[in-house]
């Protein structure tokens, strides 16, 4: 008897350290809510936080979840027939002047209503995220691309955003809206336009100082000379004869170079790595990162062959992404405040239609990025004129959606204030509405006009 009560309570004594054990390691609240604020306003964080055992699985089933769409989410249709006329050296001005009215200004509004739904719908937010991300990366706009181009460049996005660089970096320079928007059609070979070159080499891939000469330049835009945009198949060509075939020295290789030559010597090169490495660690952690962790995810980046996905999973696994000091200290873009209080408040599709007015009107509009460099972001979101452009939008965006919605459903800004629970309000906030807060509809202007709201 004696020796079955000690076996029961080592047996029970075992336990009890193998449940501490796996408590000590799961995810607290605080760390779901931070999480779930950096990559995309993931439901089953706020839902489910409490089943996930360590950060690193929430992490892992976050970054490697799989890409699922609404059946509704089917491509926009164009006429590309009537893109065709609009070049068209036959077609009269006023008749270019009817198509840019009317149905160029139709496939704008549809194509950036078809993305916000698919950010709104999507199944996996950091998906869309990051989608968003390589848009203001490589950017492009509807002012010097047409909607098929733009539409045919986000797919790009969309199928590569979570796979690898290279294999990113190789389809975006092979697709036409990124030498449309740079005037590559006008880079001759007796005649070199360094627009792309340049911005490839800035922009795209190392970042600004001294990693790559003048010489480098036109080497590079010699060997995108040749590249033209078939208009009616909507892809890229190469055409031998406008190609610039003679030698050209980059980064010291000298050899008669075309597009996937240039891209492979690039991509050679270590800063291209750590350039990106620091755009997503401005992104998902900080405004600075420490020399020993850039070169850490450097390494990873380059060993994994660009693997983007080992680079998050790296990332947010990082003591760094979950040091209180890297907690709420990043400023939400207008596009964040206002997909993450359409999630929030469970936004009906059909008021999609409404977003990009309001976010071009905080200052960031989607396939409309300012310039080449995108949107800034960081601190940039924070100037006086935008802080009050914020807080409007927010404003204007609950009149809205109340005003619409009351009208079938007398009781709705009641049942908004249901779905936008005291969890939510905490993910939303870190904290929850006040008691002597009565009304609904102060109830959440407490949160969505909340100082706190406007970071992650």
């Amino acid at each position: 008897m004696f020796s079955d009560c000690c076996i029961w309570r080592k047996f029970l004594t075992f336990l009890i350290v193998v449940l501490s054990f796996t408590t000590s390691f799961a995810i607290s609240v605080e760390d779901a809510r931070h999480l779930w604020s950096r990559t995309g306003f993931n439901a089953a964080l706020i839902d489910n936080y409490s089943d996930y055992s360590s950060r690193n699985q929430a992490v892992n089933e976050i970054v490697n979840a799989p890409l699922s769409f609404p059946s509704w989410g089917t491509l926009p249709e164009f006429d590309n027939n009537i893109y065709i006329k609009l070049r068209s050296k036959n077609t009269s001005k006023k008749d270019k002047r009817n198509i840019r009215k009317t149905t160029l200004k139709s496939d704008k509004k549809k194509i950036q209503s078809w993305w916000y739904r698919q950010i709104l719908n999507s199944n996996n937010p950091l998906h869309e995220k990051m989608t968003v991300f390589w848009h203001k990366h490589f950017t492009s706009d509807l002012k010097t691309a047409s909607p098929p181009f733009m539409l045919s460049q986000n797919k790009v996005f969309r199928e590569y955003a979570l796979t690898d660089f290279k294999s990113l970096l190789f389809a975006v320079m092979k697709n036409p809206a990124i030498h449309l928007y740079l005037g590559n059609q006008k880079n001759k070979k007796n005649k070199p336009n360094e627009n792309l070159a340049r911005e490839l080499l800035e922009l795209y891939t190392m970042g600004e100082g001294s990693h790559y000469s003048e010489e480098d330049v036109k080497g590079v835009a010699k060997a995108l000379t040749g590249y033209r945009i078939n208009y009616k198949d909507q892809n890229l060509v190469f055409k031998w004869n406008k190609h610039n075939s003679e030698p050209k020295t980059i980064f010291g290789q000298t050899g008669n170079y075309n597009l996937d030559d240039v891209l492979n010597i690039i991509l050679e090169q270590p800063k291209v790595a750590e350039f990106i490495v620091i755009k997503l660690w401005h992104e998902f952690v900080s405004n600075s990162i420490p020399d020993n962790e850039k070169e850490r995810l450097t390494s990873v980046f380059l060993d994994s062959d660009y693997d983007i996905k080992k680079l998050l999973v790296n990332m947010l696994n990082s003591p760094y992404f979950w040091a209180k000091d890297n907690r709420n200290n990043l400023v939400k873009s207008p596009f964040d405040l206002l997909t993450s209080t359409a999630f929030l408040l469970d936004t009906p599709n059909s008021d999609s239609i409404k977003l990009p007015a309001l976010l071009a009107k905080a200052g960031q509009k989607l396939f409309y990025p300012p310039d080449v460099r995108g949107w800034r972001g960081g601190n940039n979101w924070l100037n006086a004129e935008l802080i009050i452009s914020r807080k409007q939008l927010l404003n204007r965006y609950l009149n809205k959606l109340i005003k619409s919605s009351k009208q079938e459903n007398p009781d709705f800004v009641k049942d908004l204030n249901q779905k936008l629970n005291k969890k939510l309000q905490f993910f939303a906030i870190g904290q929850e509405t006040p008691d002597q807060i009565k009304w609904p509809k102060n109830r959440l202007k407490f949160v969505l006009l909340n100082d706190y709201y406007h970071f992650k």
